[in-house]
C-alpha cells in the first residue's frame, strides 16, 4: 500500500503573511497536490479586459494585452470586498465587481 505511512507536517514559520511547512513521509504527487491548493485557494486578481488608445509600436495589441495580463497584481484587502462580475446585478462595469487602472507611457 503505497500510502500506508501518514504524512508529517511540521510548521517552521507561520505568521499573517506566510506560512512555511516540512512534509515528511509522503509521496511527491502529495505534496504537490497540497501545493496546487495552496495556489487555488490564494484570492487574486487578474488583468481580464484592456483597452488601448493608441498602439505606435512593433507589437500588436493582441500582445500587449497579453503581456499585461501576465502582470502579477497586490490585492491585499480588495479582493474580500469584491465581488464576481458574473454575480453583479450592474449593466456593465462597477466598483463592486471591477478596478479601473490607468498605464500613461
Amino acid at each position: 500500500m503505497p500510502y500506508a505511512n501518514q504524512p508529517q507536517v511540521h510548521l517552521t514559520e507561520l505568521s499573517d503573511e506566510n506560512v512555511k511547512f516540512v512534509i515528511e513521509d509522503t509521496d511527491l504527487s502529495m505534496a504537490n497536490a497540497v501545493r496546487r491548493i495552496f495556489i487555488a485557494e490564494v484570492p487574486t486578481l487578474a488583468i481580464d479586459w484592456v483597452q488601448l488608445e493608441a498602439n505606435s509600436s512593433v507589437l500588436h495589441d493582441e500582445f500587449i494585452a497579453h503581456r499585461v495580463g501576465l502582470i502579477p497584481l497586490t490585492s491585499d484587502e480588495i479582493v474580500d470586498r469584491m465581488q464576481y462580475s458574473r454575480d453583479c446585478t450592474c449593466a456593465e462595469f462597477c466598483a463592486d465587481c471591477a478596478i479601473e487602472l490607468t498605464l500613461d507611457v
